[in-house]
């Protein structure tokens, strides 16, 4: 831990240094990387977690997106369900009737559900599947608890990513550039394995590396639904809001200059009488976003905000609620996505895991194909499905770089359904785990030990349809994962 302390100490400025040096440094503190820098912190690797935002949590924290959908997760999300629920800040939700005469999900906290039913989506128990509404300050709170129970992980937050820096041979990422957002000081962290979880690979395209934006054509990856040609389509970018019982409540009016359209759904997720998180669904286009660029995007949404809650306060759910917050943070759900060793497309998320030939699947996941906005709709898959390895090695030259974030290898239909927040946390936790085991070595993550990663991992017996099925596992081999990778 010496060295990480040490780092610390050089961006608090009690150093005049300005160089850290570590063995895994994860950047982007979202579900991909909050997964990522525990599992690297419990392998015992001196591990550097950079964020650009004071909290921790990426979408679900800042952009108040703060619910897990129904689905499967690993052992790093149970043990964050259950710190954040001791804190009283999450809970399973079933859905709830509800007066509201628009488009909506109503999901409020039930104490009587156990968290297992949430563990499906495809296959959902009786009463439909269950999400995990959950506080964006308890999700920080048992991130960070869980990190320092580690006694290998640094955390800067507020802290922003600016450059990498590589060999001449452009084969090992050798350090990245980061600037602290308060006090502007710029500081170099070198380590021996990157794991990018910024969500749009900002690492990745900044080293160069080959992605991919909009709708796939029909030709890259084979794919049936696919367009002929290449679109600028993407899945639609929201900006969440915070509501909160208050006595008196205030109630929003709009001044003619503040009007906006705005749709006319709501997806709210919370507690009976505590804090609820409010997902319009639809706040722009994602082509619309592209075009506008963060900053635009963010200043019309505040209006939109405004306007959507003028709506939803006049129902009987929202009449002592009040505006507490809008999300610091865009809610998006598809950007860049690197070019891997392997993409994820239809067939694997349509087909299931039995119709799948991948020795080296470390994920499950069986979340529909949900794309919002324009041309969108929501397919179902039938069962759960898995995420190979080779996903989150990008097709480069680097030998010590991986990807954890919803810009893994995925095409823009698998994409539309392994976007999740628990999926995210198990790429972060495999990626975080090979990145440890990578550093024992030459750091070289495609030379780990992948069978030993996949057992480590479990994806299959974490799925409850299999377990319950007690279908036999696929044989997992040294010739069969080489052929693979």
């Amino acid at each position: 831990m010496k060295r990480c302390i040490l780092a610390s100490l050089f961006l608090s400025g009690f150093l005049n240094a300005a160089e850290i040096t570590t063995e895994v440094c994860v950047v982007g503190g979202g579900s991909g990387g909050i997964g990522a820098a525990i599992a690297a912190g419990r392998e015992g690797a001196e591990t550097v977690l950079v964020e650009q935002f004071p909290t921790l949590g990426g979408t679900g924290g800042n952009g108040l997106v703060s619910n897990w959908e129904g689905g499967p997760g690993c052992e790093i999300a149970a043990e964050l369900y259950e710190r954040m629920r001791a804190m009283g800040g999450a809970g399973v939700a079933p859905h709830s009737p509800s007066s509201m005469d628009i488009p909506n999900g109503f999901r409020m906290v039930d104490p009587a559900e156990p968290y297992e039913k949430s563990l499906v989506r495809a296959q959902p128990p009786a009463g439909g599947y269950r999400s995990v509404p959950y506080l964006p300050e308890a999700m920080d709170r048992a991130a960070r608890d869980m990190m320092a129970a580690t006694g290998h992980v640094t955390i800067f937050d507020k802290t922003e990513f600016i450059e990498a820096q590589t060999d001449e041979k452009k084969t090992c990422v050798t350090a990245i550039r980061v600037q602290n957002r308060e006090t502007g000081e710029i500081s170099t962290i070198r380590a021996k394995v990157f794991i990018d979880c910024t969500g749009s690979v900002i690492l990745c395209r900044n080293l160069g590396c080959e992605t991919y934006l909009g709708q796939d054509p029909k030709s890259r990856f084979a794919e049936e639904s696919a367009p002929e040609k290449a679109t600028d389509r993407m899945n639609a970018v929201i900006l969440g809001y915070r509501i909160e019982p208050r006595e008196n409540a205030r109630k929003v009016e709009i001044l003619p200059e503040e009007k906006a359209a705005y749709p006319k759904c709501a997806y709210v997720t919370g507690w009976r009488d505590g804090p609820r998180m409010v997902n319009m669904l639809t706040t722009f286009q994602g082509s619309e976003y592209q075009k506008m660029g963060y900053d635009e995007t963010m200043r019309r949404g505040q209006l939109v905000v405004k306007n959507h809650w003028a709506m939803l306060q006049k129902y009987e759910e929202f009449q002592n609620y009040e505006l507490v917050e809008i999300a610091p943070m865009l809610g998006i759900r598809e950007d860049y996505r690197v070019k891997a060793k392997y993409m994820l497309r239809e067939s694997d998320i349509f087909g299931g895991w039995d119709a799948q030939n991948h020795p080296d699947r470390i994920a499950v996941a069986d979340h529909p194909a949900d794309t919002h906005g324009v041309g969108g709709g929501l397919r179902h898959v039938a069962t759960g499905y898995g995420v190979p390895y080779r996903c989150l090695i990008p097709d480069a030259s680097y030998t010590n770089l991986l990807v954890a974030c919803r810009g893994a290898g995925f095409s823009h239909i698998a994409a539309s359904s392994c976007r999740l927040q628990r999926t995210m946390i198990q790429l972060g936790h495999a990626a975080g785990t090979a990145a440890a085991w990578a550093v024992r070595g030459d750091g070289n993550v495609e030379q780990i030990d992948v069978p030993k990663l996949v057992r480590h991992m479990n994806a299959y017996l974490r799925y409850p349809p299999f377990v319950k099925a007690r279908k036999p596992t696929m044989e997992i081999t040294a010739k069969s994962l080489n052929s693979a990778m």
